[in-house]
């Protein structure tokens, strides 16, 4: 679930601005794992899905009190089917409104309070980067330090060591180049629940190998926050929890808030639902605590804004320097970073640029509840928004946006940037740009597939534009930066990179990092993707034409049962591991069970028969017979070959989803 600096994310098959507040960055921790789309069955609907956009809805007035805007809150919970809501808003020196709209519980028809608890998901990773500056601060860790140095018996690779080794920096970044979590490290169910960070890093270990030279893009990587959960001991000699409560949530007034599930915690703890009729989740540990795993209230939650707001203080209390805030705010370790791009993803804060003004914040979600915060620092306000769905990211979108229209109501906004840029500098950006930062290598077919983007020229203006979708103007910011007409600063910036490669990167938690191509094959690839996906979809539109007439009898003495029965079951297989993945919550599918393994025997069992279907359509080429059901076969075969072959090389063929 992703944003950035408000750059651009690539929707599968297009680039769409950046909400006004990002997708929750613990996604994975939600009900259903992006394991969903990694058989190619998916993709058919990814792509038909993406021809068209959903129609958005339109803002209304900008409600002037707080009653009103808690009447348009809850337009938005009941439009989407969102149980509740709890908001804060801030300023520098006081909360301006905390409560809560709907209701907690379903059952009991508890309302949301300020004081009401939710799982916060990603926005633990905040609390986690401000706990290494204050270690930072007090010389007991140093940021920039080699990881192999601080951590020498981590289990991480890095074939990039000599030349780019992995900083602390780079792991807080997301720019170690780790993968992000495999199914098995998502919900920990059968498991010591308080596994400590280096057990969980022992355990999940090929998640902690750098896929490219670190330090020179982003890619969201959860167990890197695992490392940085081990890293706070490191530096502390105490476990990252009871560290930062001690450190960080006492001195900034979050007497309740904690990593542990306490009675306290659980007598106030909404409950988490999913679907749009809302149905109860359990409530699951999750490995990667240090990721994840805190529990707060839009009241406390508050008071971290605030502190934000004021450079680090709380109070009379200094938590951490302003130096240090601004070193949250903003990334130093990418490429893009380097060449001057200002906004993007500092120490688990990211900026958001989608907008009038420039936002900081993070998100998360988790099994049953999605979050975020956000502030504007030059306007000096702030908000806290958490809802009790995992399935509300729309609602918590349109609320987001909301909250910031109501702070930003009546104040005078600043002028985006803009440069004079003559049209012969706009010529060499031309082309296209496939994305190379995958963020779960399980995905990344997906991104190579439909993640590109294609740089125009028209007229003697840039634009941006993914495989579907409307194309979007850029705005010359200087020095190879550009912005969207909407965007408050420059999002993207075009780059060579050391090695002469000609690149499209833009910041933030879902940051694209595309390297220039030529386009013809990308089109091709798609094209010869889909039309074998349409061939084996026609094995199953064609046997509700025989199927029915061999049960009947009305094909005595016709040969060729063969010939559409191997096609036909792999596609059946195929579709079967798509269901599966479909209905299967990911803390089933990362464990062995009859779900994990069915996927895994349908992926082999798809490539077998499609295998089998050029086995048996060899004899029948020689036969008489219906010469179209024959060539039917082969094409359907062969694309099931293709296919699988395709799967193969990007490990999803016989993938092990309950496997470390």
């Amino acid at each position: 679930m992703e944003a950035d600096g408000r750059k651009f994310t690539v929707a599968g098959a297009g680039v769409v601005p950046l909400q006004s507040r990002r997708l929750p960055q613990m996604s994975h921790f939600r009900r259903h794992h992006p394991i969903l789309v990694s058989f190619t069955l998916i993709l058919t609907a990814f792509l038909l899905s993406s021809c068209g956009s959903a129609p958005q809805q339109q803002p209304g007035p900008t409600p002037t009190t707080i009653p009103g805007l808690q009447e348009e809150v809850q337009k938005i919970l009941t439009r989407y089917h969102v149980p509740g809501a709890g908001i804060a808003l801030v300023n520098k020196d006081q909360v301006i409104w905390a409560g809560g709209v709907g209701e907690a519980r379903l059952s009991s028809h508890t309302p949301v309070t300020a004081d009401t608890m939710f799982r916060v998901g990603s926005i633990t990773k905040t609390f986690v980067a401000l706990a290494l500056l204050k270690l930072q601060e007090e010389k007991q860790i140093d940021l920039n330090a080699k990881l192999a140095d601080i951590a020498p018996t981590l289990p991480f690779r890095n074939p990039w060591s000599a030349t780019n080794p992995v900083t602390v920096a780079d792991v807080l970044e997301h720019t170690a180049g780790f993968n992000d979590m495999l199914p098995s490290e998502v919900y920990n169910v059968f498991g010591k629940a308080d596994m400590d960070p280096f057990q969980v890093s022992e355990q999940f270990k090929q998640t902690l190998v750098s896929r490219w030279p670190p330090g020179t893009r982003m890619s969201y990587s959860n167990p890197g926050y695992g490392v940085a959960g081990y890293l706070i001991w490191k530096g502390s000699h105490e476990q990252f929890g009871p560290y930062i409560e001690q450190n960080i949530l006492q001195p900034l007034g979050m007497t309740v808030s904690d990593f542990t599930l306490t009675d306290k915690i659980y007598a106030q703890l909404a409950q988490g639902y999913d679907g749009n009729s809302p149905h109860p989740v359990p409530y699951l540990n999750i490995y990667l605590q240090s990721a994840g795993d805190l529990k707060s209230s839009p009241a406390e939650l508050a008071k971290l804004v605030q502190m934000f707001l004021n450079g680090g203080k709380a109070g009379n209390q200094q938590i951490v320097s302003a130096d240090s805030i601004a070193r949250m705010e903003y990334p130093q370790t990418t490429l893009a970073a380097r060449e001057g791009l200002k906004y993007g993803y500092g120490f688990a804060n990211y900026a958001t640029l989608d907008g009038p003004v420039v936002q900081h914040g993070h998100d998360g979600g988790i099994s049953g509840f999605l979050s975020t915060y956000g502030y504007m620092p030059d306007q000096g306000v702030g908000y806290v928004a958490l809802i009790n769905s995992d399935s509300g990211g729309q609602a918590l979108r349109e609320i987001d946006q909301l909250l910031a229209r109501y702070l930003l109501a009546g104040r005078t906004l600043p002028t985006p940037p803009t440069a004079a840029v003559p049209e012969e500098q706009f010529a060499p950006l031309v082309g296209y740009y496939e994305r190379e930062n995958p963020r779960e290598q399980m995905m990344a077919f997906l991104d190579v597939l439909l993640g590109g983007l294609r740089v125009s020229l028209s007229n003697g203006h840039l634009y941006l534009k993914g495989w579907f979708g409307p194309a979007q103007e850029l705005v010359p910011t200087g020095n190879n930066q550009f912005r969207t007409e909407k965007q408050a600063a420059a999002s993207m910036i075009f780059i060579t990179s050391p090695s002469g490669q000609e690149i499209l990167a833009t910041g933030g938690a879902g940051s694209f990092f595309g390297v220039r191509r030529g386009e013809l094959w990308p089109f091709l690839r798609i094209v010869l993707v889909l039309l074998g996906l349409l061939a084996i979809a026609s094995s199953l539109g064609f046997a509700l034409w025989w199927i029915p007439r061999k049960l009947l009898g009305k094909m005595k003495g016709v040969g060729g049962l063969s010939l559409r029965l191997m096609p036909l079951l792999a596609g059946l297989s195929l579709l079967g591991a798509f269901l599966i993945l479909k209905w299967t919550p990911i803390w089933v599918l990362g464990t062995y069970n009859m779900a994990s393994v069915g996927v895994w025997l349908l992926s082999w069992l798809f490539a077998a028969f499609g295998v089998l279907g050029l086995i048996v359509a060899w004899p029948a080429h020689w036969q008489p017979g219906n010469r179209w059901v024959f060539r039917h076969s082969v094409i359907v075969s062969i694309a099931c070959c293709c296919l699988a072959a395709y799967m193969a090389y990007w490990h999803l063929l016989g993938v092990m989803l309950w496997k470390p």
